[in-house]
């Protein structure tokens, strides 16, 4: 658990830093908007590594052999990110280096971080598949969603942080130390290899996921339990501003009540799901998340500001609960022989997800106001509780792989 969590932290801290500390960054040393926009592109690598997933499945589980190399090539990710950050942070120090004149060069320096972290997930995600028993999923992805949370907020609040208080230099290289830290959990693991049963000839890819109608199924399930909160999720700091709220109260709201009821969803998940195994602990989460939907819509036009910031505090806190519970549930519908193929191709989906329900979302908010927003975010959860109580039950009982071997 300490593994997975410290993995996971510091991916998050790399998501956070490229995209939403730099913004503010660039921004602070006089760059443009537009520019500070561009690390928006910071993304693409977690939304298309689907698309190399299946290499790096092949290396990391070579065929016919009983070795994993998970942890090899976790551990050189890390390495490899936090001698880039490092990088950055000592030429920076050395005045060759600045975010006004150079932006190009971080953006380019940190969309490699970004490509291996991506490239990572693909190996830790498998890591976290492969080594929890299905009864240890719950607190596997308490760990994993928890430990996103505290990514974040390490990634964009305590980069900021550092960079108000000594520079942004130096916060890249603490940003590099504090990865290097969290790795050594895993530095001390000992992979433990595959049963001959599935140390077969077997090639990874991703006609064989899309082939399993377990993973189609999967794909399915996801995107209808993700929509509200991927149309949605982008408009909270925009409501509570035009609702009110000042810039200085938001960054409080974002940094305490946003980590704070995230990582309480979790552990609440990880209890949900310990109580409610598989989708009936999904279906429970999307039908919580449309009701306090449906009461953000009837009270986005009347309600005063404390009761709009416990609403959506009380959205963050579904949130957490219900990724909790989602990808514990996905984890059963993975094939052994290439986990980290078929939970990258969920994870994708969700990224993709996110972009297109970000757009979307901020189309219907400016052109039909928060309150059709929140409203068909909250329709969703309706047809999404229904059909996730429909299929699922096909699913319930399936342990990972168990539909094909080849």
């Amino acid at each position: 658990m300490p593994a997975i969590a410290g993995i996971y932290i510091s991916q998050t801290i790399i998501t956070a830093l490229t995209t939403q500390a730099l913004p503010s960054l660039l921004r602070d040393a006089g760059a443009s908007l537009q520019v500070a926009g561009l690390t928006a592109l910071l993304w693409i690598p977690w939304g298309i590594r689907f698309m190399w997933a299946p290499t790096v499945e092949r290396w990391r589980l070579p065929a016919g052999q009983l070795q994993r190399r998970s942890r090899t090539l976790i551990i050189a990710g890390q390495v490899l990110i936090a001698a880039i950050l490092l990088g950055l942070g000592l030429i920076a120090l050395s005045g060759h280096l600045s975010l006004a004149g150079h932006a190009g060069w971080i953006l380019a320096g940190l969309l490699v971080a970004a490509m291996v972290a991506a490239t990572t997930d693909v190996a830790s995600d498998a890591f976290t598949v492969e080594q929890l028993a299905s009864q240890q999923r719950g607190w596997g992805n308490v760990a994993q969603v928890g430990g996103s949370y505290v990514g974040a907020m390490l990634g964009a609040g305590g980069v900021l942080l550092v960079a108000g208080t000594v520079g942004w230099p130096q916060a890249l290289m603490a940003a590099a130390l504090a990865i290097v830290l969290l790795s050594l959990p895993m530095l001390l693991l000992r992979e433990p290899p595959r049963s001959e049963a599935l140390a077969i000839s077997h090639r990874p890819s991703l006609m064989h996921a899309l082939r399993r109608p377990e993973i189609r199924n999967g794909l399915l399930l996801l995107l209808l339990s993700s929509v509200g909160i991927r149309l949605t999720l982008g408009m909270f700091g925009p409501f509570m501003l035009d609702r009110g709220m000042t810039l200085e109260q938001l960054g409080w709201m974002f940094g305490s009540l946003h980590i704070g009821a995230g990582l309480s969803g979790a552990v609440l998940g990880g209890l949900l799901v310990r109580f409610a195994p598989g989708w009936r602990a999904v279906w429970i989460g999307v039908a919580l998340k449309g009701c306090v939907l449906a009461a953000l819509t009837l009270a986005a036009p009347v309600a005063s500001l404390p009761v709009l910031i416990v609403l959506v505090g009380s959205m963050f806190a579904v949130v957490g609960l219900l990724w909790v519970a989602l990808y514990s549930a996905l984890m059963g519908l993975t094939s052994p022989l290439q986990a980290g193929v078929d939970f990258t191709l969920f994870q994708s989906a969700d990224a993709l997800l996110a972009m297109a329900g970000g757009v979307s979302g901020g189309w219907l908010a400016q052109h039909l106001g928060y309150e059709v927003c929140f409203g068909l975010a909250a329709a969703s959860t309706v047809i999404a509780v229904w059909v996730i109580r429909r299929k699922a039950p096909g699913l319930e009982d399936l342990e990972p792989g168990q539909a094909q071997y080849a």
